[in-house]
């Protein structure tokens, strides 16, 4: 997978350090998509094992494993001290020898047969759609076939009356996570330079074209969008 975005350069060791912590004001929101993820997946298997693509610190993971205590992780995420994060995680909370760790792109990584994918904040880092629809296309490789996709991406329509409405309460969410003016500023124009500017009809043919049944969007939060799929 291609991007204009240097992910290693940017999560690496000192703000892998501080990730799970930065947003610690809006953890409703993580909360909202971990519940959507337990209800999206509470059919799969007892033994499933889960392909969790552009991992971080592994949040996801650690909200699932507990609940599902003989499912398996394989978490993969190109930026190696993020993905150490999630490692000092699981071996804290018990559920290491259940996870496998690849410090790599999806698609650099042995196709397998997973029951259900996860993609969480990471396809907006990819600018170009074919890129991007390469993206969901590596993680439908390796699914078994009908098997879910829960996806979130930062994504709005920038063409949209809405948009400067919505970009505005964002920012001020922003603000109650601790970010500075400055900063708020800054990533209002990052739409289009560090995060993808596709709206969300764009998002969902790219999911479709990668190799999923049409996506249906089930969660929003601010300019954060969840999916449901599976693979086509």
């Amino acid at each position: 997978m291609s991007t204009d975005f240097d992910v290693v350069a940017a999560f690496g060791p000192e703000n892998a350090a501080t990730y799970d912590d930065r947003f610690k004001a809006l953890h409703g929101i993580k909360d909202m998509i971990h519940l959507a993820l337990e209800s999206v997946f509470a059919n799969l298997p007892q033994t499933a094992h889960l392909l969790v693509a552009g991992a971080g610190t592994g949040a996801e993971v650690r909200y699932l494993a507990p609940l599902f205590p003989h499912w398996r992780f394989t978490l993969v995420d190109p930026a190696p001290a993020m993905l150490e994060i999630a490692r000092s995680h699981a071996q804290a909370e018990g559920f290491a020898d259940r996870c496998t760790f690849h410090a790599a792109y999806v698609s650099d990584v042995d196709a397998g047969n997973f029951d259900a994918a996860t993609s969480l904040l990471v396809s907006h880092f990819v600018q170009q759609g074919e890129a991007r629809t390469d993206y969901f296309r590596s993680i439908a490789e390796r699914l078994k076939p009908g098997a879910p996709m829960f996806n979130a991406d930062l994504c709005a329509d920038q063409s949209g009356a809405g948009f400067e409405t919505l970009m505005t309460f964002w920012q001020g969410m922003m603000a109650k996570a601790g970010m500075t003016a400055e900063g708020r500023e800054q990533y209002a124009k990052s739409f289009g330079t560090v995060f993808a500017c596709h709206g969300p009809s764009d998002v969902e043919a790219m999911i479709e074209t990668g190799g999923f049944i049409p996506p249906v969007q089930c969660v929003q939060a601010g300019l954060i969008k969840g999916w449901v799929t599976a693979k086509a």
